[in-house]
């Protein structure tokens, strides 16, 4: 679907990527085979979120074919940071049918993706955490839990880039970070290269931007954060019109 190809380059990447290739017949990838016809399948991997209507159809057509469908990456899971844009948004998949499972992540982390394509092989479900970031997060031990500091910025300054010189909560320095609302399992690779989460693991439950919502009430936003909707179109279509 419209993607910038991130989650096939990841998939590309893996180690245990030449075993999967040696468990399984890859029927339709248009990214490395010339097939184009769609035929009958056991599992589909899709990469992408849903921005024309033909992709529509396309979608439609391997849900009828295939026994299971996987959303994988935060555009087909979410709808992506497509809806950033002011002329086009980005739908996930499971608008138009019905999904079995996700693979989520921008792109997704190596050591999630290489499990759940472990646990597809296996024909065992796809397990994803149901805690928080901060769970695991670096930074938890800074964090001021009633939030008291106003947040003033999307990322941190330069100076303070460094998360091991700097070892303090993102939120504690005035700089949002979704890590209370967003599902763990990345390693917090964005937090130890000193930035704060995103969101593009998605939530652990209910729906991210309803999380989002109910965080940020509990924050003291800067005017300009307040209404900077870009907070919610990252990763996730907010329910609200622009």
């Amino acid at each position: 679907m419209t993607t910038c190809s991130g989650c096939i380059s990841t998939l590309f990447s893996l180690d245990i990527f030449p075993q999967f290739l040696e468990k399984t017949k890859i029927a339709y990838f248009p990214y490395i085979t010339d097939e184009d016809k769609i035929g009958s399948y056991d599992i589909a991997l899709i990469e992408g979120c849903i921005t024309q209507e033909f992709q529509i159809q396309l979608l439609q057509k391997v849900r009828r074919a295939t026994n299971k469908i996987y959303s994988l990456g935060s555009c087909a899971v979410l709808g992506g940071i497509t809806s950033l844009s002011k002329k086009r948004a980005g739908d996930p998949l499971s608008n138009y049918v019905e999904i079995d499972g996700i693979i989520p992540g921008c792109p997704p982390p190596s050591t999630l993706f290489g499990n759940c394509l472990m646990n597809l092989l296996e024909n065992k479900m796809i397990k994803l955490s149901d805690k928080n970031q901060c769970y695991s997060c670096p930074l938890r031990e800074g964090l001021d839990y009633e939030f008291k500091t106003k947040i003033t910025k999307l990322i941190p300054n330069n100076r303070d880039i460094n998360s091991a010189q700097n070892p303090k909560c993102f939120l504690s320095q005035g700089v949002l970070c979704l890590g209370p609302v967003t599902r763990e399992g990345c390693d917090n690779k964005c937090i130890n290269r000193g930035m704060p989460c995103e969101g593009c693991l998605g939530s652990s439950s209910k729906s991210l931007c309803s999380n989002i919502y109910n965080f940020l009430s509990l924050l003291d936003l800067s005017d300009d954060l307040k209404t900077y909707e870009g907070i919610f179109y990252r990763y996730s279509k907010p329910p609200i019109k622009r």
